[in-house]
């Protein structure tokens, strides 16, 4: 899944974000890559196909590490 976010605080720049059903995620800003995440491989309880679950969450975690990354360096 693509989602496209502006921060509130900073909407001059606008950060694509890339997700899978395992929980990965990959932010870009300007064409760049900014942040790359990959999900635990195995763990006891993991979904075969993924699930729509772990892809939500890997949203708002993406969303949380831009709020972090523009608190930190803005």
């Amino acid at each position: 899944m693509r989602v496209t976010y502006a921060s509130e605080s900073w909407p001059d720049t606008t950060y694509e974000i890339e997700t899978d059903r395992f929980g990965n995620y990959t932010i870009r800003a300007g064409g760049r890559v900014v942040k790359r995440v990959t999900s635990v491989t195995d763990y006891v309880g993991k979904p075969k196909w993924g699930s729509k679950k772990l892809e939500l969450s890997a949203i708002d975690d993406a969303k949380a590490a831009i709020a972090q990354f523009r608190s930190a360096f803005g």
